[in-house]
């Protein structure tokens, strides 16, 4: 060893080693896009939203009901009364009583009509509409809330162990995951643990 490099490296070896700090787990290695696009579709199943068939049951039945007949029952009932009545020849009056009586009518009505338009049509589009912007307003909350837990994820990374910093992000970041798993049932944090991509 060169004689001038001898102090050096006494030097370097009286000089204390920093302890290592508890080691940061990275981010987990996932497609992001593959991860918000499940969570959104397990998110969007979950609240009932994955599709429209009871609308179109709905549509369906109101259609069907046109080859069903619209009932109605109507009652009539009279008192007894008299009445007088003058012969025009003879100018002689005479009475007749009539006793109470009851009337009851039935009648049927078929609707063929609505087989082509039920009439429901712009309640149901409103419904299946309504629906469709609640999916889309799901699915963005999912994206969003994925976004903000990437960010803490990475943020926390990337900050040095115990500094406000690193539990700030580390607090984002399961503030994060607690409300994507409300909206997954508790996929997101089981699609994390698992050793399957998710």
């Amino acid at each position: 060893m060169h004689p001038l490099l001898l102090p050096l490296v006494a030097l370097l070896s009286t000089v204390e080693q920093a302890p290592a700090g508890p080691v940061v787990p990275a981010c987990p290695a996932v497609d992001l896009g593959a991860l918000g696009q499940r969570a959104a579709g397990v998110a969007v199943t979950r609240a009932g939203l994955a599709e429209d068939g009871e609308v179109d049951r709905m549509q369906a039945r109101a259609r069907a009901s046109a080859l069903l007949p619209e009932f109605r029952v109507r009652g009539l009932e009279t008192a007894a009364n008299a009445r007088d009545y003058v012969s025009g020849s003879s100018g002689d009056v005479s009475t007749t009583f009539y006793p109470p009586s009851a009337l009851i009518e039935g009648s049927l009505v078929f609707h063929f009509d609505r087989l082509l338009y039920s009439g429901q049509e712009p309640r149901l589009e409103r419904l299946r509409l309504e629906r469709f912007e609640a999916r889309s307003h799901l699915t963005q909350r999912v994206i969003d809330e994925l976004t903000r837990w990437w960010r803490a994820c990475a943020d926390e990374t990337d900050s040095p162990v115990g500094t406000d910093a690193h539990v700030d992000a580390g607090a984002r970041r399961a503030a994060a995951a607690m409300a994507l798993d409300v909206w997954t049932g508790g996929w997101f944090s089981a699609s994390l643990r698992s050793s399957e991509p998710p």
